[in-house]
């Protein structure tokens, strides 16, 4: 038999904690490797997004408005690491930004913003001054248009 949530939303809730909670211990057990890795890749690259998924395949909602903010005010290049590949990588990054729920942006190694963060950014057009670029927007006849992708 198949029991049903009464509150779905707290049960989904709940549900995310456990897994964040999960992979904070995980990265904790494995912390000195995890760490050792991850740091190389925030120092070797300007902007490293922790997401749910890939940019051409986000796994939530929040992952592929965060790709979607990038992409508009053209945020290039960055890299991105799927979250969801392994506990550990979670919980270093919910470890590193001390917030819980991703996707998390860093830039120029240290943390920039969380989903909300960005989205706010956005909104303001702060996002685009800050790490946004006008220079891969197209000409001619397509003046002003995005390109298809350039990550």
């Amino acid at each position: 038999a198949r029991n049903f949530a009464s509150d779905p939303l707290a049960a989904t809730s709940k549900l995310y904690e456990d897994i964040v909670a999960k992979s904070v211990k995980e990265y904790q057990a494995n912390q000195k490797v995890v760490s050792d890795d991850l740091d190389a890749e925030l120092k070797a690259n300007k902007m490293v997004l922790f997401m749910e998924g890939t940019p051409d395949a986000p796994k939530s909602e929040a992952s592929h408005n965060v790709v979607k903010m990038l992409t508009q005010v053209q945020a290039t290049p960055f890299v991105s690491v799927d979250v969801l590949s392994h506990p550990a990588i979670l919980g270093y990054t919910v470890t590193k930004s001390q917030r819980s729920r991703g996707p998390h942006l860093y830039v120029n190694g240290s943390f920039f913003a969380d989903h909300d963060g960005l989205l706010a950014k956005f909104s303001t057009g702060e996002l685009a001054k800050d790490i946004g670029s006008e220079g891969t927007k197209s000409s001619g006849v397509f003046g002003g248009e995005l390109p298809i992708a350039t990550y």
